[in-house]
């Protein structure tokens, strides 16, 4: 059993421990942003230790076109504050993206061309608009969604050779991410990375994956580094710790910010509106229990499976709809696996990025205890 061992040493000072004995094991470092709280502090301390030293580093950004623009100011500045040690590395070119708030136009071709009229934004001057790597060993994750987010990410460090890339992940956030941490060798004695087995000698670092929330705003405080201002308006807003988040607007895990994104950002809303379907109803409905989040049986169905067989019947993608069809002839039939089926149905997740926990309905198993007690 896994269990949280603590040390004298605070996480700020092991950090900066972790990016130093980087520098000193790898010439090629490339830091990875997404515009949000860790991977600005990551870049901020990286771009530190690289000024100090008198070294140039890489900072990525993949641009998904469909964020904040506060996100896109934060990056620029990133981007831009020490150029001396600064290789700028902006993807703005297309792949796909899935779009949870539509089954008609499920997916976004991000930066489509012949579109250029209804992008959210324009290209950067400094941006990498045409793919980097030969197309000829380009490999896709899934064939039927096409290329997509992750394959970017895989073919990029598949690309880049005895490279360090550090990324901002904190393993208490999920456990997911914990497992991201600690599934696959490291480098060396380090166990705080992951080994890139599609690059030769490039190592995946994650050098704030013992931080928690309060230690991420904590160092932005005493360094006085800036941040995106959606926290702000997030944080008056009174939303909970965990759905305090940057990211794209439009997918599974992060739709319901479309709710309060016409009060925070109209702007960024009314291209939003004009480039993707779908996006009233995230609006509208992202966090209403009876739809998106298949919080609460609607009234007219006896159970949730019920409800779920009438999403499969009802279902317009044909090809997509078998994807389900299969996932769920080997899951088990009762109320609690089908709620989260619904879910699946609902936000156009055949991806399987929310996957089902298949079993038992555990309330069941409370209510025949308290049946005996009682």
């Amino acid at each position: 059993m896994l269990k949280q061992v603590y040390i004298k040493d605070n996480v700020k000072d092991v950090a900066e421990k972790r990016i130093s004995y980087i520098f000193n094991e790898f010439e090629n470092i490339i830091v990875s942003i997404s515009g949000g709280k860790d991977s600005t502090v990551l870049c901020w301390m990286a771009l530190q230790e690289a000024h100090r030293r008198n070294r140039r580093i890489g900072i990525f950004f993949l641009d998904e076109e469909v964020v904040y623009q506060s996100t896109i100011e934060q990056v620029t500045w990133l981007m831009n504050l020490y150029p001396e040690n600064t290789v700028r590395i902006w993807f703005q070119f297309p792949f796909k993206l899935t779009n949870a708030t539509s089954l008609i136009d499920s997916q976004l071709i991000c930066w489509e061309p012949g579109k250029h009229e209804i992008w959210m934004r324009p290209k950067i001057s400094y941006s990498i608009k045409n793919i980097p790597w030969n197309r000829d060993t380009q490999t896709i994750r899934d064939k039927n969604k096409g290329f997509g987010f992750y394959d970017v990410i895989d073919n990029f460090q598949a690309s880049k050779k005895n490279t360090a890339f550090l990324v901002g992940l904190r393993a208490i956030e999920s456990m997911n991410r914990f497992r991201a941490v600690a599934k696959n060798p490291g480098y060396k004695d380090c166990y705080w990375c992951s080994k890139i087995h599609k690059s030769e000698g490039s190592v995946v670092f994650y050098p704030l994956y013992d931080w928690i929330f309060s230690d991420i705003w904590k160092y932005i405080y005493d360094n006085n580094i800036r941040y995106s201002r959606i926290y702000d308006y997030q944080f008056k807003k009174g939303m909970p710790q965990n759905e305090i988040r940057v990211s794209s607007l439009i997918h599974e895990k992060a739709f319901k910010s479309l709710v309060e994104l016409p009060e925070f950002e109209p702007k960024t809303y009314d291209k939003l509106l004009k480039r993707i379907k779908g996006i009233q109803i995230g609006n509208l409905y992202g966090k209403d229990a009876k739809m998106l989040r298949a919080r609460k049986l609607p009234k007219n169905y006896k159970n949730w499976m019920e409800y779920r067989d009438f999403l499969l019947a009802t279902y317009p993608d044909i090809d997509k709809k078998i994807i389900f069809e299969k996932r769920y002839a080997v899951q088990l039939n009762n109320n609690y696996v089908a709620r989260q089926q619904c879910r699946q149905l609902l936000l156009n997740d055949y991806e399987n990025n929310l996957p089902v926990d298949n079993k038992e309905d555990p309330r069941e198993e409370t209510l025949k205890k308290w049946r005996e007690l009682l």
